[in-house]
């Protein structure tokens, strides 16, 4: 991200950001309504910034988006799942869209959700699952595919701190491989496996990196 800004109703959430993400695991911190779900929704194509530049492996968007989503895994905080549907019947939904392997996909899922404990449940209508089920069915099929960029936002909210874990286990595994950008509640425990903490605050971006608080914008 180069020179980021990005505004709503006349407000800078973001000002003039500039990062770049590598493989590992980033955290974004700062207080509610610093922008850490808007910089997130940039990450994953699903805003436009009003000036600045994005770029996926030296590419810029708009020309790299398509590139770029078929790399991603994204899972917001808040979104309509479709009641009417199981949680099988969603997942290979996501997978259809991604372009995955079907067969393929629903191993994976069957065995993301068994680490993470809601395999009992996937046959289940959406619409009888708690909301902690519901993040860890958004979780999983952000996980599909074993996406090479991964956007997490809030992932472990509403989890009981056992669940919360074992989600936070999958993360790190994929960090071992992928670009992990997320929010998260549990980020003082997650600090010290994590390759990068941004803090964003009125618009801006300060980075840990190198250990010197560096100011990334």
């Amino acid at each position: 991200m180069r020179g980021i800004v990005k505004t709503y109703r006349g407000r800078k959430i973001l000002n003039e950001v500039s990062c770049d993400f590598v493989p590992g695991l980033t955290l974004l911190v700062g207080p509610s309504g610093a922008g850490k779900s808007t910089l997130l929704r940039l990450v994953a194509t699903a805003e436009r910034p009003n000036r600045g530049s994005i770029e996926w492996n030296g590419e810029p968007l708009p020309g790299a988006r398509s590139k770029l989503r078929q790399a991603l895994g994204y899972a917001p905080q808040a979104v309509d799942l479709p009641d009417d549907l199981t949680a099988r019947e969603f997942a290979m939904h996501m997978a259809a869209l991604k372009g995955l392997d079907l067969a393929a996909a629903d191993l994976q899922f069957a065995a993301l959700t068994e680490r993470i404990g809601l395999h009992a449940d996937i046959n289940n209508p959406i619409a009888t699952f708690s909301g902690g089920m519901r993040r860890r069915l958004i979780f999983a099929q952000a996980m599909l595919g074993a996406p090479r960029l991964i956007a997490l936002d809030e992932p472990t909210a509403e989890l009981d701190r056992e669940t919360a874990e074992r989600v936070g286990a999958v993360i790190l595994e994929r960090a071992a491989e992928a670009i992990v950008i997320m929010t998260t509640h549990l980020a003082d425990q997650l600090a010290p496996r994590a390759v990068d903490v941004l803090r964003i605050d009125n618009g801006l971006l300060a980075s840990s990196r190198g250990g010197g608080g560096e100011e990334a914008a």
